[in-house]
């Protein structure tokens, strides 16, 4: 903003007088105002000719055989819309709770009128946008506001929180904007400042940045830019001793929502409300949140608060350019976000734009180069030739409003996460193949249906192939390679019925990898085991990765998704402990009793799979209803107990248990028969679906 520090009579222009803050002698030595005709003026650095024609600012435009204009004013406004994304997208740690003093300028150089209408409304507009979209990124962050005028300060808006590290130990920095001005009256001439956003270091060794702009539309960039948290980086030269380099710990509360009869106090205003939140520790009750609790002074805040921030430590990857040669490699007609056609490749030009050096500025051309050519992500991002855009990680293409509403408002890929129903299949070619479903769709209609095929494993993950293929066959994703894990009593209402202790560790026992079947097969019932045949649908966890000694609270994180699974049982080589010797296995498997699929559902779509509801339908009765809530042993419980001392490898399959409802407990008792058809539903994923077909 406009610096105080210097003097200026009313009747002057503006161009009349240049003041020097090189040093303080020099500020000292000179007089107070210094007029020089305008004849005799030098232009100031970030006047002269060179810095107007920086790179940034000076884009090439290329001229067609015909003579015409080939970059468009489209691509010149793609181009100022990449600007704004956020050069650095690398994983760095950074404070997302965070405390800002934003200070406005209300002297009277305000009223120039370089902005308009003048310095002071726009200063007022861009601020509120500020606020609105800081909020809005750190959800869990404080703001003070103040104003300066005659050499006062005006505390306009406070709200903060006290820490017991210092700013500067948890990665905070200050930033400063600069105003220039046509006349460069609040330009020093010694910075040699250039016509763009650069920052510069304070004097007196003072560790704060200031950066310039040049117009309103830079300043809102520039202020804009701010609302993402600082990198907190550590200074290697002089190690910080232990008790200053820890991590800044705090104690947060996550509330209640109350909804009363009666108003009640709250300790927040002081007044009678009929609702909000109660705090975790001691009691009181609240309006609204985030909030520092006034009694104990507790952090009270939502989960998804935390999740709106959670963005800023993991930020989506920017996209790549995607030459004309790549768009027409991969056949894109419209964008996958909003479906807006993509313009037609020219048919005179086949070849990808270069530039100067020969080389292709990091754009997508072709399928190696799109692994083998990865822009450097701190590089400003420029506009498409083909205007499309281009994930690194599904290879989905997108327009540059999905571009920039995705990356500053989604956070999200709608690529990678469509990319979430996992099946394994036959091809109308007679190959098998792992494809994707774009949405949850029902199991008896996937048959018939044409998908992506992919190609991975759960190991390395799966990638794109670009081949489309028609589903002749669906069979169980996992295939028969791996045993299958299996969890017993599970269920408290399932204890409960069967009237048996819940144990102190969760029941293992193992199905072999021949008694995997898929989601639409016929279920073979061998002559010994068609008298007691029984249903038991379970949640079936997938390991993504391997996992050994695995704890509960990172156990998730391994989970590469959830499908559906059905463990038959011949009751009668399971029961009574005489028959089996308090054995499960043999029981259980036999060839088929455990059908799995239609689908892997990621873990990405199903945050929390503690939260599902499913069922079980006998030739459409239906015997079996609960949620996972009413589990034993969680998933995250179940993984770490598994992985005590054991790998558990990439594609391991984890059935956790059934819940009440099963036809051994059931009055009269409703084993299953030949031909009856069972259905196991689990909300969010699909249905699994077999007949059983005695022999």
């Amino acid at each position: 903003m406009a610096d105080s520090d210097y003097d200026f009579e009313e009747d002057g222009s503006d161009d009349e007088y240049i003041a020097s803050r090189a040093t303080s002698s020099t500020r000292a030595q000179a007089p107070t105002k210094r007029k020089i005709q305008e004849k005799t003026r030098q232009p100031h650095a970030w006047e002269s000719q060179s810095a107007r024609r920086s790179p940034e600012y000076i884009v090439p435009v290329a001229e067609a055989d015909d003579g015409t204009i080939q970059q468009s004013v489209k691509e010149r406004e793609e181009e100022r819309k990449r600007k704004r994304l956020r050069k650095d997208t690398k994983p760095f740690q950074r404070g997302i709770i965070r405390h800002v003093v934003l200070v406005l300028d209300l002297s009277e150089a305000m009223l120039d009128k370089d902005m308009r209408p003048n310095r002071y409304h726009t200063m007022i507009k861009y601020t509120q946008e500020y606020v609105r979209e800081f909020f809005e990124q750190n959800p869990i962050s404080q703001m003070s506001v103040l104003g300066m005028h005659d050499g006062l300060c005006i505390l306009v808006k406070s709200n903060s929180i006290s820490y017991a590290q210092p700013w500067h130990a948890r990665g905070h920095r200050r930033l400063r904007f600069a105003i220039v001005t046509r006349s460069g009256r609040h330009t020093p001439d010694d910075q040699s400042l250039c016509a763009r956003p650069h920052p510069f270091r304070t004097n007196a060794g003072d560790e704060s940045e200031y950066v310039v702009a040049t117009d309103q539309e830079l300043l809102r960039e520039l202020l804009l830019a701010t609302t993402t948290p600082p990198v907190v980086r550590s200074d290697r030269k002089t190690p910080a001793p232990a008790q200053e380099s820890a991590a800044a710990l705090m104690m947060m509360g996550f509330p209640s929502r109350v909804v009363e009869d009666v108003p009640t106090m709250c300790a927040c205003h002081g007044i009678l409300t009929t609702g909000g939140y109660t705090c975790s520790r001691c009691k009181a009750k609240v309006c609204s949140l985030p909030i520092t609790c006034p009694s104990c002074q507790l952090t009270l805040l939502l989960s998804t608060h935390l999740a709106r921030s959670y963005h800023h430590l993991f930020p989506l990857r920017n996209w790549a350019e995607v030459s004309w040669v790549r768009a027409e490699e991969k056949g894109t007609r419209e964008c996958l976000g909003c479906q807006a056609p993509f313009p037609e490749p020219p048919t005179n030009n086949r070849h990808s734009r270069t530039d100067e050096s020969g080389e292709s500025n990091g754009k997508v051309d072709g399928a190696v180069g799109q692994r083998q050519v990865d822009v450097e992500e701190s590089e400003e991002q420029k506009a498409s030739e083909s205007s499309r855009y281009e994930c690194r990680s599904c290879e989905s293409h997108f327009c540059i409003d999905c571009d920039m509403f995705c990356h500053m408002v989604l956070h999200n890929c709608p690529g990678c996460l469509s990319q979430q129903w996992l099946i394994r299949f036959v091809a109308d070619d007679g190959k098998t193949y792992y494809g994707n479903l774009e949405k949850e769709t029902e199991t008896r209609e996937i048959e018939g249906q044409t998908v992506e095929a992919l190609d991975g494993d759960f190991g390395n993950g799966f990638q794109k192939t670009g081949k489309k293929v028609t589903v002749s066959k669906l069979l169980s994703p996992i295939g028969q390679t791996k045993p299958v894990l299996c969890i017993g009593l599970n269920y408290r209402q399932h204890a409960e019925e069967a009237n048996l202790q819940v144990p102190a560790y969760p029941t293992v026992f193992v199905k072999p990898p021949d008694a995997i079947a898929g989601p639409l097969d016929d279920v073979p019932i061998h002559k010994d085991c068609q008298s007691q045949l029984d249903y038991e649908g379970e949640l079936t966890v997938i390991i993504g990765k391997d996992a050994k000694n695995v704890s509960a609270s990172d156990a998730l994180s391994y989970v590469a998704g959830y499908t559906v699974g059905n463990d038959v049982s011949a009751r009668n080589f399971q029961l009574p402990a005489s028959v089996s010797g308090g054995q499960f296995g043999y029981a259980k498997s036999f060839d088929k009793f455990a059908p799995i699929g239609p689908v892997i559902v990621s873990s990405k779509l199903i945050p929390d799979p503690q939260k599902l509801h499913y069922w079980t339908k006998v030739n459409g009765e239906k015997r079996q209803e609960t949620g996972t809530d009413d589990m034993i042993f969680t998933v995250a419980q179940i993984v770490e107990h598994l992985s005590r001392g054991t790998t558990l490898r990439a594609g391991t399959a984890i059935m956790t248990g059934t819940p009440s409802g099963v036809g051994l407990f059931r009055e009269p008792k409703a084993f299953v028969k030949d031909g009856d058809e069972v259905e196991i539903y689990v909300e969010g994923i699909g249905s699994l679906v077999n007949k059983m077909k005695f022999e």
